[in-house]
């Protein structure tokens, strides 16, 4: 995957990663038009632009990815053609694809949502930037919809409802910014490192009636410092639960993120009994199911299950082997396990990631440095001793006229 994840890092990594920052409870405006006028002074920055913003955009936590649509759809709509070129490319067809392969439904949405509105607007009547109208149609009739016939109108008019639009934005992030400067000058920050920050000024205290109460069905270590560490057995105390895959909430421990499949509403379960030695390479724990089994990642039976389906009779004209409905309900009751277990291995892989490309900057500004031919000390003076003079053999020796001892000797009366 070389296309818009290069070797090389981006000049335009810090401020996308400020204006994407999963901290921000709103957008920061003043920032997002200093780099639309950045990206859209030529072509390697509207590509180094680009670059950042889909790097961000492969973070886990979707409040980031929202950040990086919003950006992004800036972008489009401030940088001009240098920019839209950029992203008409089969680079970013493949990088927007797997976007929606792998992100959380509602970005999904706000993707497909900003892809129709760049091929019924910007991308629509050019034939260089033909490949956005044509993605759209392809998703459509991938996801089996129908695209909408957009009317002709005149170019005109058209023009003119696109300045009107374009004025209209650029008054409501005035007025945005605006707002921002007076609450920043009239109230400190909250400080809050919170992943999913909440809109009221109350986001940092927990709430004095939680929503529900769920008990842990197996231990989570924080891998974040915005996630929430509990044992096994524990309540949490759930304050937002909006998120399918993450959950937010507080114990005695702290508040912050965990997953959602980690605990169960059902607070009269009893806490997991020690877990049986797992399958090797499973990292799994033991946990009580409704089927009053011992539950872990086994994956003997998982290939046994999958064997016994595989040489199963579609027709139904041979009988099943008499254990696959058996195996079949310890391989469901597995899911739950596989999926805490996939997702420790995305957070994990987002922050080697991470710690890669931070890897490749360090050693980008050692190769810079080492290439500098400038000193990094200037060099120490050279002190020369004077060599003594070498007098010809029978010619008089001159003495200085203060005498042997230099000028600092007393004159002495003469005898």
């Amino acid at each position: 995957m070389m296309g818009f994840f290069g070797i090389q890092g981006s000049p335009f990594d810090e401020d996308v990663d400020r204006v994407t920052s999963e901290n921000n409870t709103s957008e920061e405006w003043g920032l997002i038009l200093e780099i639309c006028d950045r990206a859209g002074s030529s072509s390697a920055s509207a590509r180094d632009c680009l670059r950042s913003i889909i790097r961000r955009l492969g973070h886990p936590d979707p409040h980031v990815q929202a950040h990086c649509i919003t950006l992004l759809d800036a972008c489009v709509s401030n940088c001009g053609r240098v920019f839209h070129l950029e992203v008409a490319s089969r680079d970013f067809e493949v990088e927007f694809r797997r976007m929606l392969s792998r992100s959380h439904a509602q970005i999904v949405q706000k993707l497909r949502a900003l892809l129709r509105k760049w091929a019924e607007g910007e991308f629509k009547n050019d034939p260089q930037l033909d490949l956005i109208p044509s993605l759209h149609a392809k998703l459509c009739a991938e996801a089996g919809e129908k695209t909408t016939a957009v009317p002709a109108v005149d170019p005109q008019l058209a023009a003119k409802e696109a300045a009107a639009q374009r004025e209209q934005e650029e008054l409501a992030r005035a007025i945005a910014l605006s707002l921002k400067e007076s609450n920043a000058t009239a109230a400190p920050s909250s400080g809050s490192s919170a992943l999913y920050p909440r809109m009221d000024t109350s986001a940092a205290d927990p709430p004095a009636q939680p929503t529900k109460k769920v008990r842990a069905l197996y231990d989570f270590e924080a891998a974040e410092d915005n996630e929430l560490t509990f044992m096994a057995g524990e309540i949490v105390h759930v304050t937002d639960s909006s998120d399918p895959n993450w959950w937010k909430g507080y114990n005695e421990r702290g508040e912050g993120l965990f997953p959602a499949n980690f605990v169960t509403c059902d607070l009269t379960q009893a806490p997991p009994e020690s877990e049986p030695q797992a399958a090797a390479g499973s990292g799994g724990k033991s946990v009580q199911f409704a089927a009053e089994t011992p539950v872990h990642i086994d994956e003997s039976t998982m290939d046994e299950a999958l064997g016994m389906l595989h040489d199963a009779d579609p027709t139904g004209e041979t009988a099943d082997h008499p254990r696959l409905p058996e195996l079949e309900g310890r391989v469901y009751a597995m899911g739950p396990l596989v999926d805490a277990a996939l997702e420790r291995a995305d957070l994990r892989h987002a922050r080697l990631t991470q710690l890669s490309a931070d890897l490749v900057d360090a050693l980008n500004l050692y190769h810079e440095l080492m290439r500098d031919p400038k000193p990094m000390f200037p060099p120490a003076p050279v002190y020369m001793q004077p060599m003594p003079m070498q007098v010809p053999q029978g010619m008089p020796q001159v003495m200085p006229p203060h005498g042997p001892m230099g000028p600092s000797q007393p004159n002495q009366p003469r005898c």
